[in-house]
């Protein structure tokens, strides 16, 4: 090796030849890929109209950008800001935009079309609103298990074209006007700080705000690693399955036991070793049948949904250049069983990675947000989760067959393939001051040194608060904003 090309390996394995870095100090400017921390979820007030904490805030805001953040990350309730049909409460997001351009920070603004409460991380408790859940109950339009059990984390994607809704005038209207009506009254509401502090629009898809099923309910019992269970058998669903598949359900054999692994389930267990893996229930018959129109249906309802927000932003009187505003369209990293042949978690949230050789939900994903970025003219980010996790994290739990770098790698080429920006958010909350391994893995998985599109457009961090911004916490911070 000639000693330039030994330079410049050294410096890729981050080598210095022994020279001393001087110490960090306060303030740093912004990297190269931008770092934004969520907000707590309950920084709106609970009729949507003021800063819940606005002094904590600002004063964690400006300890927050000495450390080189380009901005916040911010959940828009849908629950909170529209308590009546038509009625919208946008108040907290004007106060909150108004605050950030103060001090010089954007927002990514989350249109959370989901519930607050129940899931990972949640503390607080924001329902659907109630004009809304009341008739999707009435009209089974909500998510629903073999045994009954009804999610309320979201509306079902069966729902998307049923004009059950009530407007203001007390007409009636489908899910997916509601969701075009809500981004347009939000785009009025902030004005001018869309495409100036309002970067980026995160639409919200489903439980968690993510394109997936309500597949593993920890309301309900769920435990990491169960696979979870298809979400399939409210009739709204059923109608769209009978209507579409000719089956009047889901077939026998898929998981009743959210907590089971892939081989206790009829339809996910692997072939055995002097078999043929076509032969096995994922990859043949009703089982291979129901789990493509599963993800099928799922990824349409993404498109129908983005096509709304697309047509809301045109919709509106502004003009926003698309270098200063992007849409971004989050997707769970649902890293265990990813080494089974199964992928049986994955299939439960209807990512379909298993039916045939070619499955790929990922670059299905990515071709969707690519044909969606040239309707919008603008940015379709893919925003995935668990980039601080690596492969031998599994908590000491081998039977999980957990493998979120190479899911992750698999993400990356979907998006090299279709020219779709790569965005994260690390999946779990961690002390900054003592998680450099974190921050070394998720600048790993940034990839800042390349130039070519394999390097991710940005990172958020869960979740500011005290102990976020605590001195320590800041330098370490200020350390990985440099780096990147």
């Amino acid at each position: 090796m000639c000693s330039s090309c030994f330079d410049g390996f050294k410096k890729l394995l981050g080598d210095s030849g022994g020279e001393s870095s001087p110490p960090l100090k306060l303030p740093v400017n912004p990297g190269k890929v931008p770092v934004f921390v969520m907000l707590q979820l309950d920084w709106i007030s609970d009729d949507g109209q003021s800063l819940r904490y606005k002094d904590q805030l600002k004063s964690q805001l400006e300890k927050a950008k000495m450390a080189g953040i380009k901005g916040v990350m911010a959940d828009v309730w849908w629950g909170v800001c529209e308590p009546q049909p038509g009625v919208y409460k946008f108040g907290a997001t004007v106060e909150l935009c108004q605050l950030l351009k103060s001090l010089g920070l954007q927002l990514q603004a989350v249109m959370s079309f989901h519930q607050c409460g129940g899931n990972v991380g949640d503390s607080v408790s924001f329902p659907l609103p109630a004009w809304c859940l009341s008739k999707a109950k009435e009209s089974g339009l909500l998510y629903t298990s073999k045994s009954g059990v009804v999610s309320e984390d979201c509306l079902s994607l069966s729902a998307d074209r049923r004009a059950i809704f009530p407007t203001a005038a007390g007409g009636l209207r489908t899910a997916l006007q509601c969701y075009q009506d809500y981004i347009v009254a939000f785009v009025k509401a902030v004005g001018s700080h869309m495409g100036t502090t309002i970067c980026e629009l995160q639409v919200g898809m489903g439980p968690c705000g993510e394109l997936r099923y309500p597949s593993y309910l920890m309301a309900h019992g769920w435990n990491w690693p169960g696979v979870g269970i298809v979400m399939a058998y409210d009739p709204g669903m059923l109608s769209m399955l009978k209507a579409e598949t000719g089956m009047s359900e889901p077939p026998v054999g898929l998981p009743e036991d959210q907590n089971a692994m892939p081989d206790a389930i009829a339809i996910f267990k692997a072939a055995a070793e002097d078999s043929d893996t076509n032969t096995t229930g994922f990859r043949s018959g009703n089982g291979k049948v129901f789990l493509e129109w599963y993800s099928k249906v799922l990824l349409r309802h993404g498109q129908e949904v983005l096509d709304q927000a697309v047509l809301a932003l045109k919709a509106c009187s502004g003009s926003y250049p698309a270098t200063a505003l992007c849409f971004s369209v989050k997707v769970s990293g649902l890293h265990w069983h990813v080494m089974h042949p199964s992928r049986a978690t994955e299939a439960c949230a209807g990512y379909n990675c298993c039916t045939s050789d070619a499955a790929d939900a990922y670059l299905a994903i990515a071709k969707m947000l690519s044909q969606a970025k040239r309707a919008a003219g603008r940015p379709v980010l893919f925003n995935f989760t668990c980039m601080e996790m690596t492969n031998n994290s599994n908590g000491g739990v081998p039977h999980s067959l957990s493998a979120p770098e190479d899911l992750i790698a698999q993400v990356r080429r979907a998006c090299v393939a279709t020219n779709v920006a790569l965005a994260g958010e690390n999946a779990l909350e961690f002390d900054l001051a003592t998680g450099s391994w974190a921050f070394d893995q998720i600048e790993k998985q940034i990839r800042s040194f390349s130039p070519g599109h394999d390097a991710m457009h940005g990172i958020t961090l869960l979740r500011l608060g005290d102990a976020f911004v605590r001195p320590q916490s800041l330098l370490e911070l200020a350390k990985f904003v440099t780096k990147i």
